[in-house]
């Protein structure tokens, strides 16, 4: 429900109101908002995330939606390949993640003005334009509760169950499981909206 229910939403947000447009005809003109470095480690970190959340939801949820539809055969080898990816995509996730905070922190941290724009919902319901910096209130509360809080409890975690030989316990191992499956489910819900918004959901964001 943590998944799904943010998805329905978006897609009746996107059926009322379609795609946020910019208030004037694009002029052709561009400048680089980004660096190809920061480019990169988005992107990294990015795509790695979407393969950990479709394998991790096979690992976690697929014996009761996928295995009644593919049967055993299909579903084992699905299974083998999607574990086989998360455990070896995970430490790439971790070491883009570091790069991906290091970059971006600075533009980050909040700002007086930050303020007016959870006041007016950043515009996403009027239309109005609200100012600004390089990131919005949104973009920020994204970054400390999905990148910083979220996926670094994600990575921990991960690491505690994918290196068993580090001698920890059964017991700290059952911990971590299961706060890793809660902490991923509640960031996917959270990268739902990030990943609308920069693609289908406003114009020129993927472009940016």
């Amino acid at each position: 429900l943590f998944i799904l229910i943010p998805l329905a939403i978006l897609v009746l947000f996107y059926l009322a109101k379609g795609p946020i447009k910019t208030h004037d005809p694009l002029t052709g003109r561009l400048i680089e908002r980004f660096t190809s470095v920061e480019r990169v480690a988005h992107w990294t970190m990015g795509l790695s995330f979407v393969v950990l959340a479709l394998t991790g939801i096979v690992i976690l949820f697929g014996k009761h939606i996928i295995l009644p539809i593919v049967r055993h055969a299909a579903f084992s080898s699905l299974t083998v390949l999607g574990k086989n990816l998360h455990n070896f995509v995970g430490p790439l996730f971790i070491f883009a993640l570091v790069i991906f905070i290091t970059l971006y922190i600075r533009d980050n941290f909040f700002k007086s003005y930050d303020g007016e724009w959870f006041g007016k919902f950043g515009g996403m319901l009027s239309g109005e334009h609200v100012p600004a910096g390089k990131f919005n209130a949104g973009e920020k509360s994204l970054f400390w509760l999905l990148v910083v809080g979220l996926c670094s409890v994600i990575s921990v975690t991960g690491l505690i169950l994918n290196f068993p030989n580090w001698n920890q316990g059964r017991e700290a191992m059952q911990l971590a499981n299961l706060i890793h499956g809660i902490c991923a489910i509640l960031a996917m819900a959270m990268a739902c909206f990030h990943i609308y918004l920069g693609t289908v959901g406003m114009h020129g964001a993927l472009d940016a």
